[in-house]
């Protein structure tokens, strides 16, 4: 098992989209957290030894795995680590496990973060039927404009692959359907899965209680307008305690991030 690392920057972009996004599947993402909790494996010996990757050539191999230990395998604390831990389990539905990849990969990549909450939700949530990769061009070609003091040098071939990566990638995690015109599936997490979203929300703002002012809401696919009726349905079953005042909805945990899946899944 690799060591725990709870230096990631979440503030700072990056195009490891580009990299994560060309995997052939996600699987391969899910063998590399097996890999990094277990005592007799590691991801050096599932990309190098057994190339699990499918990659040809040794550079190749060495780019892989230090996006994908960026992107995955860093952990804010002990309880993001341990969460994850419990979560890539042979008991996880494969569908919780795809919303937990993309609140994960949120949680450590500011713009697939950004681009999920501000440009995919909200393309979905409008009625539209499908999404494009110009979406995805356009919001990256104005978010440059707007942070020209950040000196961020994506050229246009840069800025075209993460538009045409992002959306290959919701793709592989059945988000959208494959092919040339991408067309939303229908989104609705399970109960489990919307519980575990409340966890990877405390870890991204650990001193806010108040759901409704959450960064991270968006990627959860619960709308807006259906967060409370839902989130009081959970709340009676004990995974967590919840109070609404008429303006906050304050979520109160009450489970270790650590005994979570062994709570919702047995």
């Amino acid at each position: 098992m690799e060591r725990l690392n709870n230096t990631t920057d979440l503030g700072a972009y990056n195009t490891a989209i580009n990299v994560i996004g060309g995997l052939r599947d996600c699987s391969v993402i899910f063998k590399a957290l097996d890999s990094h909790f277990s005592q007799s494996d590691s991801l050096k010996e599932l990309v190098n030894q057994r190339n699990e990757f499918n990659l040809r050539t040794e550079k190749s191999r060495t780019r892989i795995a230090r996006e994908v230990r960026k992107a995955f395998l860093h952990f804010k604390s002990k309880d993001h680590q341990s969460l994850v831990r419990g979560i890539f389990t042979d008991r996880v539905p494969l569908q919780d496990k795809e919303l937990v990849f993309v609140w994960h990969f949120a949680l450590n990549n500011r713009l697939f973060r950004e681009i999920t909450s501000r440009v995919f939700v909200k393309t979905y949530y409008s009625g539209r039927a499908s999404i494009s990769k110009d979406d995805i061009t356009a919001y990256l070609k104005e978010f440059l404009r707007q942070n020209e003091s950040r000196q961020i040098n994506w050229s246009e071939n840069t800025i075209n692959t993460l538009s045409t990566k992002y959306l290959n990638l919701m793709s592989k995690l059945g988000l959208l359907s494959p092919g040339r015109v991408k067309s939303f599936k229908h989104i609705r997490p399970s109960s489990e899965a919307q519980v575990l979203f409340l966890y990877f929300a405390k870890l991204f703002s650990p001193s806010a209680s108040n759901i409704l002012t959450s960064e991270l809401l968006p990627v959860s696919f619960i709308p807006s307008d259906d967060v409370q009726d839902r989130l009081k349905k959970l709340s009676i079953k004990g995974f967590f305690n919840m109070n609404f005042n008429g303006i906050a909805l304050n979520v109160e945990l009450t489970h270790s991030y650590k005994g979570i899946c062994d709570a919702l899944y047995n």
